[in-house]
């Protein structure tokens, strides 16, 4: 019986390490999307084509966070460890 919920334990452990790796990989992904999606919204600011003005208005409530870190982005962008911080989210 021992035996058995030993194994039982291991098993729990694997899903558990499972679980919480394709957590991760899902916020690397989604934190990928983000970027891609900034990056079609704001890409004219560095010469690529911009979409459609009507679909970039439609799009403009999602993207609050990213104007955000926008901002605070610019408003850092002469010091380094704020560069820094801003890297980490704190």
């Amino acid at each position: 019986m021992r035996l058995l919920n030993n194994i039982l334990k291991f098993f729990e452990g694997v899903q558990e390490g499972f679980k919480s790796k394709s957590v991760e990989f899902i916020r690397v992904e989604k934190r990928e999307l983000e970027n891609v999606f900034s990056l079609l919204l704001f890409g004219s600011y560095i010469g690529m084509p911009a979409p459609p003005t009507f679909l970039s208005l439609e799009l403009l409530p999602y993207v609050a966070r990213e104007l955000y870190v926008l901002g605070t982005t610019a408003e850092r962008s002469d010091d380094p460890l704020g560069q820094i911080a801003e890297f980490f989210e704190i």
